[in-house]
């Protein structure tokens, strides 16, 4: 695997500019090492002080209906619709189940899509801990044990590409494919050894004071961070921004998701047990032109046997909303064949 193209493709952590939250990083790491979290109510974070109440979740398409349900101890939000087989998208980083929301109509014309919010970010719960992707995944299994399904599809993108890879390696006979979108697994080498390390968000997001910095500047901190891993400008909708600030915005959320990154070390463990016994079923690599598609397929390939590629060209990491139809179009074309 060539690590300089790995590295060419991850440009922007060495030469995009020093943002707010990069400086901010360095402050906290000379002062968090005395600090304390303070994050550990499940109500969220002392400084997560905007009240977002008032402001209503956004709406999926007519078809689908907003549900929740208490599953592995942690009640897990999430949009279903659609009909068919069932097929589980699981969100990443800087956005909740909204991300999926273009693709939900063409989707539930083939399946029954089930869109959960992680536990930690949105309507989902926020509790102290869990934030490994074992665990989550398990939240996950557990909320399609009680939906009544026996066996799934699974796409999951960024963390959620993780929690899906966690999914497949614990219940693999329950799942029968999985599509990985845009992200890398902690503790698969050469490519995590190569890149987590210079990734500055890994190590400010693991933070545990770095929820409580963000939080209640939601909108700050993420119109700042979204174009840092993107290549298309502009490329979220008003509807989608206003969505994914609100659900950073709940109590909870910033410290709640910040833990997905702090959790890296013992999700590196656990691959690596995992990898041991490699996936079977069909896994779809699909990596962004200007992120992982220049290893995202050859990562894949250490933890799975049978693996198909697709790139996505003219993307960043948003990829469903920066080249919609292409990631629409590979979907389709792997699930339903």
């Amino acid at each position: 695997m060539n690590t300089s193209t790995i590295q060419s493709n991850y440009s922007f952590a060495g030469k995009s500019k020093l943002s707010l939250w990069f400086i901010l990083f360095f402050i906290l790491v000379m002062t968090a090492c005395n600090s304390k979290d303070k994050s550990e109510n499940a109500t969220g974070a002392p400084g997560d002080r905007k009240d977002t109440s008032a402001i209503q979740p956004a709406s999926p398409p007519a078809n689908f209906k907003h549900q929740a349900a208490t599953v592995n101890g942690v009640n897990i939000h999430y949009v279903i619709g659609g009909e068919g087989e069932p097929l589980v998208l699981v969100h990443g980083f800087g956005q909740n189940w909204y991300m999926w929301n273009r693709l939900l109509p063409e989707l539930s014309k083939h399946f029954t899509v089930i869109a959960p919010d992680l536990r930690g970010v949105g309507e989902s719960g926020k509790p102290a801990g869990g934030y490994d992707k074992k665990t989550m995944a398990t939240d996950i299994h557990e909320l399609v044990k009680k939906l009544g399904y026996k066996s799934i599809n699974l796409a999951g993108h960024d963390i959620g590409l993780m929690v899906a890879y966690a999914y497949a390696a614990q219940f693999g006979s329950e799942v029968k494919k999985v599509a990985l979108l845009d992200a890398l697994l902690p503790g698969v080498d050469p490519v995590w050894s190569d890149l987590s390390g210079k990734l500055w968000w890994f190590g400010f997001f693991a933070r545990p004071v770095a929820g409580d910095l963000v939080a209640g500047q939601a909108k700050e901190f993420l119109t700042d961070f979204w174009p840092v891993v993107g290549y298309v400008k502009k490329a979220f909708t008003k509807e989608e921004t206003d969505e994914f600030i609100r659900a950073y915005s709940v109590p909870g959320a910033t410290t709640g998701s910040f833990h997905w990154f702090g959790a890296f070390p013992e999700d590196a463990k656990d691959n690596r047990e995992f990898m041991k016994q490699k996936l079977s079923m069909p896994l779809l690599a699909m990596g962004a032109e200007f992120q992982s598609a220049s290893f995202l397929a050859d990562h894949s390939r250490l933890v799975a046997t049978n693996v198909t590629e697709v790139k996505i060209t003219g993307a960043g990491h948003w990829v469903v909303q920066e080249q919609t139809e292409q990631v629409l179009k590979g979907l389709k074309d792997f699930f339903e064949k």
